[in-house]
């Protein structure tokens, strides 16, 4: 494993989570405009008699129900791979290592022996990285379970605003 693929393998948990970050800032961001045009209306007594402003507030009554049970439902789905994945990775890096290991204690030259060392350090290279990638897999569970709440922010924003 070079430098190159190492630095990506680290870099890869950082992107996901700055990925969603953004994304979280731009469901906040249209949560603000709902919640300022609401605000608004109500203020300046834009409260129709129609019951349009009934139908919107069990509309979102609704919405506050139907997208978190959403998000739960997406965020337990992706739970089984991001966990199979894991162990995966962990159990690979694990024999990997104890291979290494075992090899390492066989050595029978110097010149051997570095050339194992260096494999050795490769594999726990590899277990650590596995470990790390955990944090890509809390990303991606956070950003199957955010993503219908930060879709129906949206859409709230573009159909009141």
């Amino acid at each position: 494993m070079n430098r190159e693929e190492v630095r990506d393998q680290l870099l890869a948990p950082v992107l996901q989570w700055t990925r969603l970050g953004r994304q979280f800032n731009q469901g906040m961001l249209a949560s603000m405009e709902v919640i300022t045009q609401r605000s608004y209306g109500l203020l300046r007594g834009h409260t129709s008699g129609d019951g349009h402003d009934w139908e919107e507030m069990a509309l979102m009554t609704r919405e506050k129900v139907a997208v978190p049970l959403e998000g739960l439902a997406a965020m337990v789905s992706a739970l089984p791979g991001e966990v199979a994945s894991f162990w995966t990775r962990t159990g690979e890096a694990m024999a990997a290592c104890a291979g290494s290991a075992m090899s390492l204690a066989a050595s029978r030259s110097v010149e051997d022996l570095r050339e194992r060392q260096a494999n050795f350090g490769e594999a726990l290279v590899g277990s650590a990285l596995a470990w790390y990638a955990l944090f890509g897999s809390a990303a991606t569970l956070t950003d199957a379970a955010l993503a219908p709440l930060i879709r129906q922010v949206k859409d709230n924003a573009e159909r009141l605003g």
